[in-house]
């Protein structure tokens, strides 16, 4: 996994997170810190269907 573009479900805001930002808990999920906030939050990654490997560009 690359940079991961997320939205803090506590203050809003924006976080690019790098990989060594976000620590991987399982095949599915994943926990960062907000960078503005402080707040410890977790993320599910989408594994199937049209967005599994990212927004497409132009498609």
């Amino acid at each position: 996994m690359g940079t991961q573009v997320r939205s803090c479900p506590k203050c809003f805001q924006l976080m690019w997170l790098k990989q060594d930002h976000y620590e991987v808990l399982d095949e599915q999920t994943v926990r960062a810190k907000c960078p503005h906030c402080g707040s410890t939050v977790r993320f599910q990654l989408v594994t199937a269907g049209a967005n599994a490997a990212g927004p497409k560009m132009g498609h």
